[in-house]
């Protein structure tokens, strides 16, 4: 009888987490996420300016567009943070941060490029130079967050959501501000423009192959900027060879799933996970690397800014994260 008395709760408890499991797939399937979009969004902003910090700092801010990735990180996030309360800022301002950071990353690879030919031997030593030279695929990952960002203005808030009871007089605060700052607009979807048909099929989460093709898109410029950091340590290590391997599958699942619906029901959940485990396991040993330098964090630093990109292999976990997100959502009858 005390067995039985025992397992109840046991039960009780797995039964609540598979009804919790299966109410965050509904709402993801229907397009109803836009709050965790959002938290991506900032997440991946913040990622990506720290990045630019570190990598600009070697290069001493020598240009003053240097400056325009970092300074973009505050205002991106704190918009994505803000969208997580207030449909208003999630319907107006985002979309326009967003906008901003994808042009920014745009003129970043642009000037990339550019530093790229500068150097002595140009595009005939363009193997070495691409080494050596500004990371050229860094700055599209920039662009990956205004892609984040579009898709979270054009998703609906959540139904269930974590952030029900909770900081509900910031929550009173910000929506009264946004109306004051942004009257007049409208909470409720109505999209417009050439995008009509797509906006509106984002917004009830019917987009597969728009979000897989973000995953794709993700996980090849990440695996092509760890190629390259990877070369300059010469592979010292058999562990810098694993999201040189793994990252592609990603990237062919997610280009593929455009054409088969089979391959984002079988091949995508696999290789999603796959790369997010391997974003997590990059973190962890770059951030063993950083201990391992003279100083270890007391000297975090110095050590931070020439040891392992700390952050980087988070965007490996991002990728696959999109890539599991597009699992569960409906197909479009076309991508266009």
């Amino acid at each position: 009888m005390d067995i039985v008395r025992s397992s109840r709760p046991r039960q009780d408890a797995a039964d609540r987490l598979i009804g919790l499991i299966e109410l965050v797939l509904c709402e993801i399937r229907e397009g109803r996420f836009q709050r965790t979009m959002a938290v991506l969004t900032a997440f991946a902003a913040v990622v990506s300016g720290f990045e630019a910090y570190i990598q600009h700092q070697r290069g001493s801010f020598s240009n003053w567009l240097m400056w325009t990735p970092v300074l973009l990180t505050l205002p991106v996030s704190a918009t994505a943070g803000a969208a997580m309360f207030s449909e208003r800022v999630a319907r107006m301002v985002l979309p326009a941060t967003s906008a901003v950071s994808l042009m920014d990353g745009l003129i970043g690879f642009i000037y990339h490029v550019r530093g790229i030919l500068r150097l002595p031997g140009g595009l005939r030593l363009g193997q070495y130079n691409v080494v050596i030279g500004p990371p050229i695929f860094a700055p599209l990952l920039l662009c990956s967050v205004g892609i984040l960002g579009l898709f979270a203005s054009y998703l609906r808030p959540e139904r269930f959501t974590w952030l029900e009871g909770r900081w509900r007089v910031g929550r009173r605060l910000l929506q009264q501000l946004t109306e004051e700052l942004l009257p007049g607009l409208s909470t409720q979807y109505r999209p417009k423009g050439a995008f009509e048909e797509l906006e509106s099929d984002i917004s009830k989460g019917r987009f597969q192959q728009s979000m897989a093709l973000a995953s794709a898109f993700l996980a090849a410029l990440s695996v092509g900027e760890v190629y390259f950091e990877h070369l300059r340590g010469s592979f010292n290590q058999r562990w810098m060879w694993i999201p040189v391997w793994i990252a592609p599958s990603l990237v062919a699942a997610g280009a593929w799933t455009v054409r088969s619906e089979w391959v984002a029901r079988v091949m995508l959940p696999f290789t999603s996970a796959a790369t997010f485990v391997v974003g997590l396991l990059g973190f962890g040993l770059h951030l063993r690397g950083i201990s391992r330098m003279p100083g270890s964090f007391a000297n975090l630093r110095f050590n931070i800014t020439l040891g392992p990109p700390l952050f980087a292999p988070l965007l490996f976990t991002a990728a696959g994260l999109l890539g599991a997100i597009a699992v569960v959502l409906q197909r479009r009858s076309r991508l266009w």
